[in-house]
């Protein structure tokens, strides 16, 4: 049996837990999540809105590991 595919959720209590480790006040409320799952396996969920406050880089370089990590979830509807 395979690994189910991850949740919205899921993505988002990991970069909450991993901008909190790096000490950025920034947190996730919601992902944009594509309706299907890509057969291609190129990432089909982005950040809604980052804030221009926010810092910037850490949060790029968090979220493009996540979406290395969790490249294709289901949303939560």
């Amino acid at each position: 049996m395979t690994d189910p595919i991850p949740t919205a959720d899921g993505v988002i209590a990991h970069l909450n837990e991993r901008f909190a480790a790096r000490g950025v006040t920034f947190r996730v409320d919601s992902l944009h999540v594509l309706p299907y799952v890509n057969p291609m396996w190129l990432a089909n969920w982005e950040l809604d809105t980052v804030p221009p406050e926010a810092e910037t880089e850490i949060v790029e370089q968090e979220v493009a590991d996540a979406r290395w990590h969790f490249p294709q979830i289901l949303g939560t509807w």
